[in-house]
């Protein structure tokens, strides 16, 4: 019994073993030229409002190109590394019913690390030290109609997701253009920035809000810091609910153990179900 053990499991490791050599072969023997992401297409889009360069990845529902259907659009910020994970949340979700079939947005900048990050402290951060004022402008000047020309899109059912500091310009996108999406997933928002300036914002929203009908997620992880996230963070939702706009419907939430860097995909999976939900 032991003998034949060791003569079967000899198999199994030669099998792997040479099935690994033969995979290996296989990927040396032929080059790769380019790699992307399933449904998806990358393209650099320069910008005249920014003077700067955007990598923006598209994804395209499975039946795009034998339907005739539009889709509404998500964009994801922070696209170098949230767009994968923000497309796959998507479709996972599609398979199950829970949102509908969308078209998935990264803005990236195509690199990671300090050039990406003074980027975006350049388009994500309003007033110090930031321009999100030029970056909204690109958006919806330039991304969007770029994005309806090229696209089959539903052109006013717009989704932004951001996080941490993305999540910081998606309030201030709310505050000051809040007609720019009608679907709005904040993770974590960052709302130190300059010294708390974003209340000031949300404080004289009231009038650019008005009746819109606008969908909104806030969330923040149990073991994020209480002075820096919870606490301000809780504070400009109860600013932002005690105004009863007619047409806000806000959920938040608080993701038990989760910390700032393992909270992103519970911010897009709950997030997109719950501003689609409504």
């Amino acid at each position: 019994m032991n003998k034949m053990f060791s003569i079967c499991f000899s198999l199994i490791l030669i099998l792997i073993f040479n099935d690994g050599i033969l995979s290996q072969e296989n990927l040396n023997s032929r080059e790769i030229n380019d790699y992307s992401l399933y449904n998806t297409k990358a393209e650099f889009v320069y910008s005249e409002i920014v003077a700067d360069s955007f990598l923006i990845l598209v994804s395209v529902p499975d039946d795009y190109n034998t339907s005739r259907k539009s889709y509404p659009v998500l964009y994801v910020l922070d696209g170098d590394i949230a767009f994968g994970m923000a497309a796959g949340i998507a479709r996972y979700l599609q398979i199950g019913d829970k949102i509908p079939e969308l078209i998935v947005v990264g803005i990236g900048y195509g690199v990671i690390g300090k050039a990406g990050a003074e980027k975006r402290l350049r388009d994500y951060g309003p007033e110090q030290d930031g321009d999100a004022e030029r970056f909204l402008d690109f958006i919806n000047s330039e991304l969007i109609p770029d994005i309806n020309s090229k696209y089959r899109t539903e052109p006013d059912d717009h989704t932004i997701s951001g996080y941490s500091l993305g999540g910081l310009f998606a309030l201030y996108a709310l505050f000051t253009k809040p007609e720019s999406f009608s679907r709005y997933i904040i993770g974590s928002p960052y709302l130190v920035w300059d010294n708390y300036s974003i209340f000031s914002y949300e404080e004289s929203a009231t009038e650019k809000i008005g009746d819109l009908d606008i969908a909104i997620f806030i969330s923040v992880g149990s073991e994020e810091s209480t002075e820096k996230r919870y606490e301000p963070i809780d504070s400009l939702v109860t600013n932002i609910q005690k105004k009863n706009h007619p047409g806000l419907l806000v959920e938040t939430k608080v993701f038990q153990g989760s910390t700032r860097l393992t909270g992103p995909p519970e911010v897009l999976t709950h997030g997109l179900i719950s501003v689609f939900s409504w």
